[in-house]
């Protein structure tokens, strides 16, 4: 699957101290809009994250892919932020799904393009679990890591939520 990440989910994984694990499944592609850099970023520890995931490979940089206009067309129509626009437009541009963990993000992207193209940061922790990359118990700590720092995430999963 080709996967373009999203702010919230971005800083929800680096917050979990696992987005490197997540992103090695080999099974997907990881993709990330030029906007996120300059403007939904805001922690420098979080922007140098995201800048080696981009230099090794893991992650994706599309440059100005999307013209702007279209990326505006889509702001006024869902009053979403530039990142999580632009998030939206790529992916309707390209046919990719999305990694939102922005309730109104994803929302709005289940109407663009389709709500089996939605996914979360949950979904790439189970993901992990599967591929192997994380234990059930380490994916439990990770979400619980997730809500502390501020995540919005749904509450009361357990172990078997990632296990299943």
């Amino acid at each position: 699957m080709d996967i373009v990440l999203d702010s919230s989910a971005i800083i929800n994984l680096v917050n979990g101290g696992c987005i490197d694990k997540v992103l090695s499944i080999g099974e997907h592609n990881y993709f990330v809009g030029d906007l996120i850099t300059d403007h939904e970023i805001l922690n420098p520890i979080q922007k140098v994250v995201l800048e080696t995931l981009i230099e090794t490979g893991l992650l994706t940089l599309l440059d100005a892919r999307i013209p702007l206009s279209r990326v505006i067309e889509l702001q006024n129509k869902h009053s979403l932020g530039l990142g999580e626009t632009e998030c939206i437009a790529i992916c309707v541009a390209t046919g990719y799904s999305i990694c939102t963990d922005d309730s109104k993000a994803r929302n709005c992207s289940k109407k663009e393009i389709g709500e089996n193209k939605v996914i979360g940061s949950l979904y790439l922790l189970r993901e992990a679990v599967r591929a192997g990359t994380l234990s059930c118990p380490e994916a439990l700590k990770i979400y619980v890591r997730m809500k502390v720092k501020g995540g919005f995430l749904p509450s009361g999963l357990t172990d078997n939520y990632f296990c299943r």
